[in-house]
């Protein structure tokens, strides 16, 4: 099940990559591929899962009140700065997180897009930022550290 996971983040990097969107099909495949895997009884999923989802929602929704107040209009954030396909995926991935690993994990997988994004700014033909395939290769790091390595883990497989 965890080949089936990688792939996807890979087809996910790959598309998004190349496109700048990724296919519907990609993020509910990752989410029930998680939620099946994670070891946690149902009930405590469900919590993790609400939480995580609260969490990215109301980040979101403070990116939207402060960029509408900025620019004294209603912003649309799929228009501007946050494709569909972000939302999607970083919701996808909420079963794989205890809420304080995910909010670390958004950190830390923002950091790594804009890292990314300065370094390969001169290969990159389109101005903006593959988040969810950037999101994709950090998370298939993660997830190879905390199958191969001996430090803690982040995820919950």
């Amino acid at each position: 099940m965890i080949i089936i996971i990688l792939f996807s983040f890979a087809i996910v990097f790959v598309q998004d990559w190349k496109h700048r969107e990724i296919h519907l099909i990609l993020p509910i495949v990752i989410f029930s591929t998680s939620f099946f895997m994670i070891p946690v009884k149902s009930l405590n999923l469900f919590k993790i899962i609400l939480f995580n989802s609260s969490f990215f929602l109301i980040t979101l929704g403070f990116l939207i009140i402060y960029m509408s107040f900025k620019l004294k209009r209603f912003l649309n954030p799929f228009q501007h700065y946050f494709g569909l396909g972000d939302l999607l995926f970083y919701i996808a991935v909420t079963p794989l997180f205890l809420l304080q690993n995910y909010i670390l994990f958004f950190i830390l997988s923002m950091l790594f897009a804009v890292v990314l994004q300065l370094s390969l700014k001169k290969i990159l033909k389109e101005q903006t930022v593959p988040l969810a395939g950037f999101t994709a290769l950090f998370l298939c790091i993660i997830i190879l550290k905390d199958c191969f390595l001996p430090f803690q883990k982040i995820t919950l497989l």
